[in-house]
């Protein structure tokens, strides 16, 4: 019987190994490998930019509606995660890392599922001023070449923001900050404009005004 290859394998029996001996000896991932990806629930605004910009549709996000607010559950599925990186570049406040570990192997479908939930607190209503009248008199019409008085701002019950027109310097920065792209600002026209189907009342547009002349 013919054996044509037993001289090269008995060769090799006695030769160094030509790949490296893992897992006896652990092996560093390369620079900038992007492996498992690691949520940090605490540091999210429930913004959904992650799920929108998502190849793979990897990304799933559930709300469960409790007497202190909204349980917000991100899910991520690494046996469809492409490893793109994009959830984590789109990330506003950096609560999505992907590391270096490329341990995924897997027998069971939940071993790769990658979830954390925090809780978004209702918005709160205003407490009525101690005192104040059920129902306020109607102004007096401003004196003949006095300037009226700015009418009073008062935050949505959805906890969607409210623009301070007398505070606002139209610089455009809460625009340029919206990871849903839900604001439009026209410096020249000075209007402010918010589009309540993108909005997921975040609050990054008032974190970023310089002015404090968005109010959530």
């Amino acid at each position: 019987m013919d054996f044509p290859f037993a001289r090269e394998a008995i060769s090799k029996l006695f030769s160094k190994p030509s790949c490296n001996m893992y897992p006896a000896v652990p092996s560093e991932a390369a620079p900038n490998y992007r492996g498992r990806i690691v949520y940090h629930p605490d540091k999210c605004i429930n913004c959904g930019m992650c799920e929108r910009v998502c190849a793979g549709g990897a990304i799933s996000r559930t709300i469960e509606k409790l007497d202190e607010g909204d349980r917000i559950t991100m899910t991520f599925n690494l046996g469809s995660c492409t490893f793109c990186g994009h959830c984590a570049g789109f990330c506003s406040r950096s609560a999505i890392e992907l590391t270096q570990d490329y341990h995924m192997i897997a027998t069971r479908e939940e071993d790769l599922l990658v979830s954390g939930s925090f809780i978004k607190a209702a918005p709160k209503k205003p407490a009525p001023k101690p005192g104040a009248p059920a129902a306020a008199p109607a102004a007096e019409a401003p004196a003949c070449g006095a300037e009226a008085p700015a009418a009073e701002i008062s935050p949505r019950d959805d906890g969607k923001p409210v623009n301070d027109p007398s505070k606002c310097v139209y610089c455009t920065l809460c625009a340029k900050k919206c990871p849903a792209g839900a604001l439009t600002v026209d410096r020249a026209a000075k209007t402010w404009t918010l589009d309540e189907d993108k909005c997921v009342g975040c609050g990054t547009c008032a974190e970023s005004c310089p002015k404090n002349a968005i109010i959530i």
